[in-house]
């Protein structure tokens, strides 16, 4: 290959990725996850010159850069959430393109291609760029500040912007920054002065909470508490089991394997020079910051907490089939035979461990009861019952969405999970249905809900039965 087409390829390749998730975006609706919809609500609430409710049943943790994003998207109306989705899915591809940077520049372009490839094979960052989950953002800035400085070490300037954006998105940036602030070495007035780059994050995190909730740490203790009260919270001795069943999750048995015994074959290449140096500090600060997560009680059943550890292990995934693919073909005829039937086989098994045709099914599905909920809310007996009070849901699951769906305040939408409600509504929305109520992201029937099924899915005696939504999902009960 000429070195103009080694150039063009990763463009041409960047292009076709961007085209595929275009079509992915358009053929798949979905709206945003519970997080992000939570924080387009407060984005049209400050908008709307209100204080958003940060400490609402179950609210989720704010992070500012997806609150700003979420103000920007508000006015787009009920189309925000696409918008949401957008964000994500483009910062699917440009992690993509990042973890190829990364693995090339450490590793040669072959494991880059590799690596890139099989971050596209991880379904899960799929869905995490589909339902709008922040934490795509957050890896694609982290990643890209690892291969722009595996590029050129001790570059400076935009990885300290990476960082900090990355730090308005998940406080595991915090502890990332000031491990750069070290690595830049110089003398200590130099290392002091870069205190204010690496505290840039954290206090304008501070400062959102402290003029919305009068308490400067109001996340932090906000997300402890939130955590236990959802039964993620594990201790010490659960620490490896975390760590193992987070990475287990995202890459899949096999690939895991394949990344450690990449680890394990980079280290044994002798001294590390700096750019081996980026790619392993990132890893190890995604490892420690998860292990200071799962310790500190924030949560240890999330897998996509652990996506900066997991990239890094894709890298070195892509360095092991690398070095094996230079192997093969420097072989003898017998033991290239015997290697290519090693790697066939192995695809197979990550083969079989590929369902996109459950992944399609589990996003038409959404995109269908999101629907369904739109056409109840429109439904001529909903609209006259909620002037006789707010609207009921079984679970805080559905607050957001309806939330947004509805328009106005956070008041305007209830759960019946939330024991301490004492208002009576004007509107109950149940949902029917196996599929859905055992549906992690919607159902009543699934763990963290807060209340037993008998109390959110209880139809009290005043209720009147009105009917079932369009696509008969939900089942339509008033007061008035």
């Amino acid at each position: 290959m000429s070195a103009r087409a080694a150039r063009a390829a990763p463009v041409l390749a960047s292009a076709a990725l961007l085209v595929l998730a275009a079509w992915a975006w358009i053929r798949y609706p979905v709206a945003p996850t519970y997080d992000s919809l939570a924080s387009l609500v407060w984005g049209r609430d400050v908008l709307a010159g209100r204080m958003p409710a940060f400490d609402g049943f179950h609210a989720p943790t704010e992070h500012p850069l997806w609150l700003a994003l979420s103000v920007l998207l508000a006015p787009l109306g009920e189309q925000a959430g696409r918008g949401m989705t957008l964000v994500t899915v483009l910062a699917l591809v440009a992690l993509a393109v990042g973890t190829y940077r990364l693995g090339a520049r450490v590793f040669g372009p072959a494991a880059g291609v590799v690596a890139a490839g099989l971050l596209l094979t991880r379904l899960n960052f799929g869905f995490y760029a589909a339902f709008g989950f922040l934490d795509v953002p957050f890896v694609a800035l982290v990643i890209w500040a690892a291969a722009l400085e595996a590029e050129r070490p001790r570059r400076g300037g935009i990885v300290w912007v990476l960082l900090v954006a990355a730090g308005l998105l998940r406080p595991e940036a915090w502890v990332m920054a000031g491990a750069y602030a070290l690595w830049l070495g110089g003398p200590p007035a130099a290392i002091v002065r870069r205190g204010v780059l690496v505290a840039l994050a954290p206090v304008l995190w501070a400062l959102t909470d402290l003029v919305v909730t009068g308490n400067p740490l109001f996340s932090f203790t906000y997300t402890t508490d939130a955590a236990s009260d959802l039964g993620r919270t594990r201790g010490l001795l659960h620490l490896p089991e975390s760590v193992y069943g987070a990475l287990r999750e995202v890459l899949k048995p096999p690939v895991l394997a394949a990344g450690l015994a990449g680890l394990v074959l980079a280290l044994r290449r002798g001294s590390p020079s700096r750019t081996d140096l980026v790619l392993l500090g990132t890893g190890a600060l995604g490892l420690l910051t998860f292990c200071a997560l799962v310790v500190g009680g924030v949560s240890a059943q999330v897998p996509r907490y652990a996506a900066v550890l997991a990239v890094v292990l894709l890298v070195y995934a892509g360095h092991l089939v690398a070095t094996g693919g230079r192997l093969v073909l420097a072989a003898r005829r017998g033991v290239a035979l015997a290697a290519v039937a090693v790697l066939a086989t192995a695809g197979g098994l990550l083969a079989t461990r590929l369902h996109p045709a459950s992944a399609a099914s589990e996003l038409r599905f959404r995109v269908a009861v999101e629907r369904d909920l739109a056409a109840a809310l429109r439904t001529p007996a909903v609209r006259r019952a909620r002037a006789c009070g707010p609207i009921a849901v079984p679970t805080h699951k559905l607050l957001p969405v309806t939330r947004w769906l509805v328009g106005g305040h956070e008041d305007r939408v209830i759960a019946r999970s939330d024991l301490d409600e004492r208002r009576r509504p004007g509107v109950v929305l149940l949902p029917q249905g196996f599929r859905l109520l055992h549906n992690a992201a919607y159902g009543s029937f699934t763990a963290g809900v807060g209340a037993p099924a008998t109390v959110t899915q209880r139809v009290p005696s005043e209720l009147r039965f009105r009917g079932r939504s369009p696509g008969r999902r939900f089942a339509i009960y008033t007061r008035c």
